[in-house]
């Protein structure tokens, strides 16, 4: 390949990690500003579809294969689409209570459970490396969902002739179950995602459109997240702001982007290289934003856990 081509790919690769990044900012930000999650989410997903349909209409993109919706195809996609804005859902939660660091390095980490249902259930059997590879995965898991409780205030002595010195609490010790919880949810429906769309390629692969599989998917995430909104603007008269509407278009925007620029990459560049790179990419830029712009604090099973998870994700892109 030409060199200038493949820094373009690589440009591509670049953006792919950037805006799955972005993502993570937006879900931090949509904390901070206490925006409606299901609100944002569901006003991701319209703007995701508007994207690629423009991008296959206005913008002249080919679709090679159509969509045959047999009952069993319809039923995968409504089933994706579902996980789908659940699982975004869940991502948004756990930037919220466990930190952008630890959120996405636990989505990323989830990419050994499509791994394990190739194995298991496809009969693809791993290589040596990503054995390894997901071992490493499985203890990085662990490791980066170890919270602690914030510790409480000690309260004050019974009585001045109180000698006694304040103890610490147990909380101060006790595991955020709370948050471990979050990330073990994040973790499966992260990996759950993956292997739906492995699910598409192996039954209906062929004679099928990604593209269209994915406008599907999108679009039925779009249709739960609206009776949601709906209901409850019916019920409580709570509506969608226009701010949460603003955040929404933009994150939609940037979802379709990761995926577009990831795919474009993987046109010319080898998966091998592009999947581990694209992953521990996003991780270390994630950790990287969460310490130094929210002061996010690690603690020391949580750095080792990222570190495992960045060789675990190098031994499965082998």
């Amino acid at each position: 390949m030409h060199l200038s081509l493949r820094i373009w790919f690589m440009i591509f690769l670049a953006c792919a990690v950037v805006c799955s990044v972005t993502i993570g900012v937006i879900f931090k930000h949509a904390g901070q500003l206490r925006l409606d999650r299901t609100a944002l989410l569901t006003v991701n997903y319209a703007a995701a579809v508007g994207v690629a349909g423009v991008l296959l209409g206005i913008g002249g993109r080919s679709v090679e294969e159509g969509l045959t919706l047999s009952p069993a195809l319809l039923a995968l996609g409504i089933g994706t689409g579902v996980v789908l804005i659940v699982g975004f859902f869940a991502l948004a939660w756990a930037t919220e209570v466990a930190g952008m660091s630890l959120a996405i390095g636990v989505m990323r980490v989830s990419v050994v459970v499509p791994f394990l249902a190739s194995w298991l259930v496809w009969e693809e059997v791993p290589t040596g490396a990503q054995g390894v590879g997901m071992v490493l995965a499985a203890g990085a898991f662990f490791l980066l969902a170890h919270r602690r409780s914030s510790p409480e205030p000690v309260p004050a002595a019974a009585g001045p002739s109180s000698g006694s010195a304040p103890t610490a609490p147990a909380a101060a010790s006790s595991v955020d179950w709370r948050a471990a919880g979050v990330l073990a949810l994040t973790f499966c429906l992260g990996g759950a995602v993956d292997v739906s769309m492995k699910t598409f390629e192996e039954g209906f692969g062929v004679g099928n459109s990604r593209v269209l599989f994915l406008m599907l998917a999108f679009g039925v995430a779009f249709l739960v997240g609206a009776g949601a909104v709906l209901r409850r603007g019916v019920q409580r008269g709570v509506w969608p702001t226009s701010r949460t509407i603003g955040w929404g278009v933009v994150l939609g925007v940037v979802n379709y982007g990761s995926l577009e620029f990831l795919l474009r990459a993987i046109e010319a560049l080898p998966g091998p290289f592009v999947f581990p790179v694209n992953n521990i990419a996003i991780m270390t830029l994630a950790a990287l934003l969460g310490v130094t712009v929210w002061g996010e604090r690690l603690s020391r099973p949580n750095k080792i856990g990222l570190g495992l998870a960045g060789l675990a994700l190098l031994l499965l892109g082998i």
